[in-house]
C-alpha cells in the first residue's frame, strides 16, 4: 500500500517534477506566439471567406485556450505551488470541466475540417454550397453544445476534499462519483477525445489521399488529349486544384500530428488503473508512474503548440501570406517613421524661417 511515502528519494520522481516545471513555459511562449501569428494571418479577408479558414481559426483559438487554461494552470501548481483548482469548490469544478471539454473540442474541430476536405475532393463543385461559413459555424456550435452537455457531470461530481496520502485538501471526485469517474468515464472520454476522431481522421485521410492519387493519375493520362484552346480553362482548374491541395495537406498534417502526439497519453490513461492499481501501489511504482505521465503529457500538449510550424511546413501559400504580413507591417512602420522625420524637418525649417 501507498502510505506516507518519501518520493524525493526516487530519481524518477525528481526527473518528473523537473519536466513539469521546465516544459510548460517553453510550450506556452512558443505556442501562443505561433498561434497569435496564425490568427493574424488566417483572419485576413481572403482566408475568412473560406470554411476551412474559419475552422483553422477556431482550432487555433481552442489550442490557445488549452495552453493558457490547462498548461499554464498546471505550471503554476508545479513551479509555485499555486493550486488554482484547490482555491475554491467553484474553481475546482470549473477547471476540471473546461479541461476535459477543451481537450475533446480540439479533435472534433479536426473531424469537421477533415469532413470538409473529404467533400472538397469528392464533390469539388458542390463543397462551397454545402460547407458555407454559416453551415460550418452552425456545425461548430452544435459540436460545442453536445460536448458541453457530455461533460456536465463534472460540475457536480468534483469538490474539495482532504487527501489522506498527501495530507492536504485537493480537488477530487466525490465518493458517490468515484466509480463512474474512474471506471466508466475514462472510456467515454477515450471515445470522444480520441477513438471516434481517430477513426474519422484515419478513414477520411485515406479517402482523400486515394482520391488525390487517382486524380493525378487521371491528369497524367489525359494531359496529351487536351487541346490548345483549353489552356485558360486548364490554368483556372490548376489554380483551384492547388488551393484545394494546400488546405487538404494542412488537414492531413494536423490530423497526423494529433494522432502521433495524443494517442500515447490516451492509451496510457485507459490502461493506468489496470497497469498501476492503487491497491498494489508502492513508492517506486508511483515515482515511475509520475515520470511516465509527465513525458506523455508533454507530448500531448505539444500538439496544441505547433500549429504555426505545421502551417509553415505545409506549403508556400501560408509562408507567402506570413511574409506579406511582415512586409506590410514593415512598410507601415517605415512610412510612419518617414512621416515623423519629415514633419520634424518641416517644423525645424519653419522655425529657422521665423528666426
Amino acid at each position: 500500500m501507498l502510505n506516507n511515502m518519501d518520493l524525493e528519494d526516487y530519481q524518477d520522481y525528481r526527473v518528473a517534477q523537473n519536466i513539469k516545471v521546465i516544459y510548460p513555459p517553453i510550450l506556452i511562449i512558443f505556442g501562443l506566439t505561433g498561434n497569435i501569428a496564425s490568427l493574424i494571418i488566417l483572419a485576413q479577408v481572403k482566408h475568412r471567406k473560406t470554411s476551412t479558414g474559419v475552422m483553422l481559426i477556431f482550432l487555433t483559438f481552442t489550442d490557445s485556450l488549452i495552453l493558457v487554461f490547462v498548461v499554464f494552470v498546471k505550471w503554476l501548481q508545479y513551479a509555485f505551488e499555486v493550486d488554482v483548482r484547490s482555491s475554491s469548490s467553484v474553481t475546482c469544478k470549473v477547471h476540471v470541466y473546461f479541461t476535459y471539454f477543451l481537450m475533446q473540442l480540439s479533435p472534433w474541430i479536426l473531424v469537421i475540417l477533415t469532413t470538409e476536405r473529404i467533400c472538397s475532393v469528392l464533390y469539388i463543385h458542390k463543397v462551397k454550397r454545402i460547407f458555407t461559413r454559416r453551415n460550418v459555424l452552425i456545425l461548430s456550435l452544435l459540436c460545442v453544445v453536445c460536448l458541453a452537455c457530455l461533460n456536465s457531470h463534472l460540475l457536480y461530481g468534483f469538490t474539495l476534499d482532504y487527501h489522506e496520502v498527501f495530507n492536504k485538501t485537493s480537488c477530487q471526485a466525490m465518493k458517490h462519483h468515484e466509480h463512474f469517474m474512474f471506471k466508466i468515464w475514462p472510456w467515454i472520454d477515450f471515445a470522444f477525445a480520441f477513438a471516434i476522431p481517430f477513426c474519422v481522421l484515419l478513414t477520411g485521410n485515406i479517402i482523400v489521399l486515394r482520391k488525390i492519387k487517382n486524380s493525378r493519375h487521371f491528369r497524367k493520362s489525359s494531359v496529351f488529349k487536351r487541346k490548345i484552346g483549353n489552356r485558360s480553362r486548364r490554368s483556372e482548374s490548376d489554380s483551384m486544384t492547388k488551393t484545394v491541395s494546400y488546405f487538404t495537406k494542412v488537414a492531413i498534417i494536423l490530423s497526423l500530428a494529433f494522432i502521433v502526439c495524443v494517442s500515447p497519453f490516451t492509451i496510457f490513461a485507459i490502461g493506468q488503473p489496470y497497469w498501476f492499481p492503487m491497491e498494489t501501489m508502492t513508492s517506486r511504482r508511483y515515482a515511475r508512474l509520475m515520470l511516465l505521465e509527465a513525458v506523455l503529457h508533454l507530448f500531448m500538449y505539444i500538439n496544441n503548440a505547433i500549429n504555426f510550424v505545421l502551417y509553415i511546413l505545409c506549403g508556400s501559400k501560408f509562408r507567402a501570406d506570413f511574409v506579406n504580413c511582415l512586409c506590410r507591417k514593415g512598410c507601415r512602420l517605415h512610412r510612419s517613421t518617414t512621416y515623423s522625420f519629415n514633419s520634424r524637418s518641416s517644423q525645424s525649417s519653419q522655425r529657422s524661417e521665423v528666426l
